[in-house]
């Protein structure tokens, strides 16, 4: 892949990288919500954008996008946790509504 190519698969409305991934598989197995963490497991294992071969870290994991191969159903059920958590740690974690708004963010998936 070149550099071209990850750009434009970077910009696409789909993708996810694997900080907001990890973080919020976390999230969704502290509360229980074992199917959407083990999609979100399959993601992290199956659908990695290949970096080119220039990039600047290209063995750092957290550099690593992922494409989102989910429901919409799915991603609702996810910005739905994931705003509960926000509205919980807000105070003391601002953070938290990144994860939110990265999710909301899917275009496409959430528009379905």
């Amino acid at each position: 892949m070149d550099t071209n190519q990850y750009k434009q698969l970077k910009e696409r409305g789909d993708v996810l990288d694997f900080a907001t991934l990890n973080a919020t598989r976390r999230i969704l197995t502290q509360r229980g919500q074992a199917y959407l963490a083990d999609r979100i497991t399959r993601i992290l294992s199956n659908d990695k954008i290949d970096k080119p071969s220039l990039h600047n870290a290209p063995q750092e994991r957290f550099s690593d996008l992922y494409r989102v191969s989910l429901a919409a159903e799915d991603v609702a059920g996810v910005v739905s946790i994931l705003f509960d958590y926000e509205t919980e740690v807000v105070d003391i974690n601002p953070s938290a509504a990144d994860l939110t708004d990265k999710w909301s963010n899917l275009n496409g998936l959430t528009k379905q």
